[in-house]
């Protein structure tokens, strides 16, 4: 009876058409978030999440602009904390992380369409100034896949030998690359140099992270500057006070560097685990944090916390000829109607794919 009950809820849900989804759920904005734009293969992040191409962005911003009333973040903000009013299918469009193309390829296409957006930045990557672990672990992948096979064979027995693995191919590499955590970024060094990469090299000549007159410039064109964390680290993992330190001190540094009042704060991967009330402690303390914002979705959460749609997901990346952006709303309003469905049965909320 239960799977019939399942099967019946998917039926109905997968029924309803897009456009009368925002009327059975009503949500005051929806926000949707990219990381990169480019027509470029981006080796530091294509085996991650591969950058949007330039024509399927611009096809969305048009699906924007005439389905929806693109909002700042300043007016976002309004309506939260002050109980301003929003414009009917309101939409809020971010970028997260602070790569270099956030000010090369989206910004022209946002001023040209006149659409404002947020940037999150992690501070500790401007100026390039370090890499992110998992952009070298990109690269690394992107690396093996030029090797002759005879070479990729030695370097398998190689990390075999020196990390008593037992990788046999390609398909094996790539697992056991993708799962190594923060922790891990030692070995994932010593891979790197195993492969021939020069990770410093590669910041110095390529430049992936935004600087400081980049970020100068997308505030003074009237977009908004919001903080990533110092590391780009999973807040859940970190003790109370690690967690406070990586929003405050990475608010603080786009604060100085725009002069911003308030800085919005996005989590890296997601805030699930997070505590709320810590939260809104941390938020109290510190009056110069703005919204902060995660990444389930449509999901409802509290009022100084705005959940957005990850653009890039990947079970979306290819749907539409033009733009993935009507089945990406779809589906992330099925989900919600889905998630909303198991909390009024009491149970537990299904899983929801996180950025990397």
């Amino acid at each position: 009876m239960k799977s019939f009950g399942r099967r019946l809820a998917k039926g109905i849900r997968r029924s309803i058409p897009l456009g009368l989804y925002p009327y059975l759920i009503h949500r005051d904005v929806v926000g949707l978030f990219y990381h990169a734009v480019s027509d470029e293969r981006l080796a530091h992040i294509q085996h991650l999440y591969p950058p949007e191409p330039m024509g399927r962005f611009e096809a969305a911003l048009q699906y924007i602009r005439k389905n929806f009333n693109p909002v700042s973040e300043a007016e976002l903000l309004a309506h939260r904390l002050e109980g301003r009013p929003l414009p009917r299918r309101a939409l809020h469009l971010s970028f997260d992380d602070g790569f270099a193309e956030c000010y090369t390829v989206a910004r022209p296409l946002l001023l040209k369409h006149e659409i404002p957006g947020t940037f999150f930045i992690t501070s500790g990557w401007v100026d390039n100034q370090r890499m992110f672990y998992r952009n070298k672990v990109s690269l690394c992948l992107e690396r093996l896949a030029e090797l002759p096979h005879d070479a990729a064979r030695m370097m398998y027995t190689s990390l075999n030998n020196a990390l008593d693995l037992k990788l046999s191919d390609a398909k094996d590499f790539r697992g056991w690359i993708l799962a190594l955590q923060p922790t891990d970024e030692p070995v994932i060094d010593m891979t790197a140099q195993m492969l021939g990469l020069d990770v410093g090299d590669y910041l110095a000549r390529l430049q992936p992270y935004l600087t400081h007159d980049q970020i100068a410039e997308l505030h003074k064109e009237g977009f908004t500057i919001g903080a990533h964390t110092r590391t780009h680290t999973k807040l859940a993992l970190l003790s109370a006070e690690s967690a406070e330190a990586e929003i405050v001190e990475s608010a603080r540094f786009i604060q100085e560097l725009t002069g911003a009042d308030r800085v919005p704060f996005s989590f890296p991967y997601s805030a699930t685990g997070v505590d709320r009330g810590q939260l809104a402690a941390i938020r109290a303390q510190h009056p110069f944090l703005g919204l902060f914002y995660d990444t389930m979705d449509l999901r409802p959460d509290l009022p100084f916390l705005v959940n957005r749609i990850w653009a890039e997901k990947s079970a979306y990346r290819d749907a539409g000829r033009e733009t993935n952006l009507p089945a990406l709303l779809h589906g992330a309003y099925r989900a919600e109607a889905y998630d909303a469905m198991r909390r009024w049965r009491g149970g537990e909320e299904e899983g929801r794919e996180e950025p990397g």
